[in-house]
């Protein structure tokens, strides 16, 4: 049986797939609220997946939930940077940075890292608290 791993895409991500023939194979969850590339793993690599991080576990799905941001991160740029889906993504991010995200994942245990978001527009509406109808 597959299991899956989901990368959420928010719209700074979203930007760096267009044009690229990712941007195809974007998916909606949760009703369309949410964007994600989903990537499909066989049992072993899902397992080994999740072996690595304390709190990772299969969903009801057999969707792979509860992995640090950091591996999350890493998995996004690995299919940026390979233009794949494929389970090689996953392959290369253990092989190749798992120590460096085990170390970011001890970090993400004690504080969160804060996210990349832009919130400029809040920021203006802030200046300016009581707003007049239009």
């Amino acid at each position: 049986m597959a299991t899956y791993f989901a990368v959420i895409l928010d719209e700074k991500r979203l930007a760096k797939l267009k044009g690229t023939g990712l941007e195809e194979k974007v998916t909606s969850m949760f009703g369309g609220a949410v964007k994600s590339l989903v990537i499909e793993l066989s049992d072993e690599l899902g397992k080994k997946v999740i072996e690595p991080f304390p709190k990772a576990r299969f969903d009801a799905r057999f969707f792979i939930e509860e992995t640090p941001l950091a591996f999350r991160r890493a998995v996004f740029d690995k299919i940026v940077e390979m233009k794949s889906l494929g389970p090689e993504v996953i392959e290369r991010v253990l092989a190749e940075d798992l120590e460096r995200i085990k170390e970011e994942a001890a970090k993400e245990d004690m504080e969160l890292p804060v996210p990349d978001v832009d919130i400029s527009d809040v920021l203006e509406l802030q200046k300016n608290p009581v707003q007049k109808p239009v």
